[in-house]
Formats: C-alpha cells, sequence, structure tokens
C-alpha cells in the first residue's frame, strides 16, 4: 500500500493574521489635547502666578477669576466677585483667557 500525504499541512503552526494598523478618525486626531503636555504646564503657570483668567462657556456664559486647582477634566475657579469657589468641567468650557492688568481696571 502506497503511503500518501494528505492534504492537510502536518504541522500545527497557524499562519499569522496581518492586522492592519488604521489611524484614528478625524474627529479624535483633531480633540487629542493631551499630546504635548503643555496645557498642564499652562495652567500650573495660571495657578502658580495668581492670574485673573476669563472662562467662556460652551453655553456663551463668562466667568471671571482666579485659576486655583485643575486635573486632566476638570478645574476650579475662585471666582473674583468672591462668590462660591467652583468646579468647571473642560468638555463645558469653550475656551480662557488671561486678563491684562489694563483690562481689569477699566
Amino acid at each position: 500500500m502506497a503511503h500518501f500525504k494528505s492534504r492537510r499541512p502536518t504541522n500545527n503552526k497557524r499562519k499569522k493574521k496581518s492586522y492592519r494598523r488604521t489611524s484614528k478618525p478625524a474627529s479624535a486626531q483633531a480633540t487629542d489635547y493631551g499630546g504635548t503636555g503643555q496645557e498642564a504646564v499652562y495652567l500650573r503657570s495660571l495657578v502658580d502666578s495668581g492670574t485673573m483668567v476669563v472662562v467662556v462657556m460652551t453655553s456663551g456664559e463668562q466667568i471671571c477669576g482666579y485659576m486655583r486647582y485643575y486635573d486632566r477634566d476638570c478645574f476650579s475657579l475662585g471666582p473674583a466677585d468672591g462668590g462660591p469657589k467652583l468646579f468647571l468641567r473642560k468638555s463645558s468650557v469653550r475656551y480662557l483667557y488671561e486678563v491684562t492688568e489694563s483690562a481689569a481696571q477699566a
């Protein structure tokens, strides 16, 4: 009787699957703010210097005060008018800017 090779491979090695690397969608790339670490450096400088800032919320409301604390998702603002201290989520903030001394006096 003749010996025939089977059609299946005799070794149990499986073929490696090739995974295609996918890049992040354009929307995810545009909102990746934590990449450079410069946001934390800037917020730390605001906390240390005691500079007054104006925070513009996504609703259009503007809050003026001093930066007290920050972390990855939120920061604390001590309002300039002496009101209660606020915790603001970064996702609800449109932008913030520093108030210069000449603008504060006017």
